[in-house]
This record gives structure tokens, C-alpha cells and sequence, in this order.
């Protein structure tokens, strides 16, 4: 599997691209961080989790429905990515939201960890 290295994509006149792990990686952040209804084309790419982080407190049932729209984008949209609802985590701490997701990339068999910071408006 292939996918293009963003946000660096270009190198003078070549294509910058990620292989195998790396790509399933760039593609499960690039994923999370997309808007769903902001891909034109197929409008229910991407999350709601910008939404759900603004619109709720910090509590469990925040954390539910983050974990429900991860889960369900990832079985939608990473077929090559088996993921289990119970081994994704959301960590939020005052303005910091951070989500653990425990999955399997399919291609290699490959277990990972993968922890991606979706909200950190902290500036130290």
C-alpha cells in the first residue's frame, strides 16, 4: 500500500509517498483529522470529533461518542486496519484531548500503539 506523504507531499518534481505501515499511519491521522461532510465527493468521510469536543463536557459520555465515531470511520473507511471498540482510549485533561487506539495493520500483521493529540490548546 501506498499513500502520499502529506503535508509533504511534493519534492521538487516527484511525488513523495509513504509505504505499508507508514501508509496505513498517514492515512488513520489523516482520517480523525478530516471533517466528516468536508471531502467532496463522499461527504461522510472523516469525523465528527471536533464537534462532539466543542459541543459536550469533558465527561464519560463525551468520551463515548468519540470513541463511537472513531470506531465506526475506521471500519468504514481503513478495511486494512482491524480495530477493537474497547482498545481505543480517550484521555482528556482541562484542555488536552488525546486518544490511545490499539490496532491491528491487516498488511503485515502488525500490532501497534497509536497515539494521536486530537486537541492540545496548551502553548508552554
Amino acid at each position: 500500500m501506498y499513500s502520499l506523504a502529506f503535508p509533504n507531499m511534493f519534492n521538487g518534481s516527484t511525488v513523495n509517498l509513504y509505504k505499508d505501515y507508514d501508509a496505513v499511519k498517514s492515512n488513520l491521522r489523516n482520517l480523525l483529522y478530516a471533517n466528516r461532510g468536508g471531502l467532496f465527493g463522499d461527504p461522510h468521510f472523516g469525523t465528527n470529533i471536533k464537534h462532539i469536543l466543542f459541543d459536550q463536557a469533558a465527561d464519560d459520555i463525551m468520551k463515548e461518542l468519540v470513541k463511537d465515531d472513531i470506531y465506526e470511520a475506521i471500519l468504514s473507511y481503513m478495511p486494512q486496519t482491524t480495530i477493537d471498540r474497547d482498545y481505543i482510549d480517550v484521555f482528556v485533561q482541562d484542555t488536552f484531548v488525546s486518544v490511545t487506539i490499539k490496532a491491528k495493520n491487516d498488511l503485515g500483521v502488525v500490532s501497534d500503539l497509536l497515539k494521536i493529540e486530537l486537541l492540545n490548546t496548551d502553548e508552554n
